[in-house]
């Protein structure tokens, strides 16, 4: 059960990390003024911050789940 629990978490681990950096290009704001480009930026924005806490805290419900023998 523990090396499955390994597999599990470290599969939504790299989820979440591949997450985290595609928001870290939505960090720094385009130099377009157009208003509805910046409002797509943003809700791409708000949907990754979603995944990543959505990831995290399944990450952390498995590890309270399976406890380490």
């Amino acid at each position: 059960m523990e090396e499955i629990k390994k597999i599990v978490i470290g599969y939504l681990e790299e989820q979440r990390d591949i997450n985290i950096d595609a928001l870290q290009a939505y960090a720094n704001p385009l130099q377009d003024d157009d208003p509805e480009v910046k409002r797509m930026r943003e809700t791409e924005a708000i949907r990754l911050r979603d995944r990543v806490n959505e990831l995290k805290r399944h990450i952390a419900v498995i590890k309270r789940m399976i406890p380490s023998v």
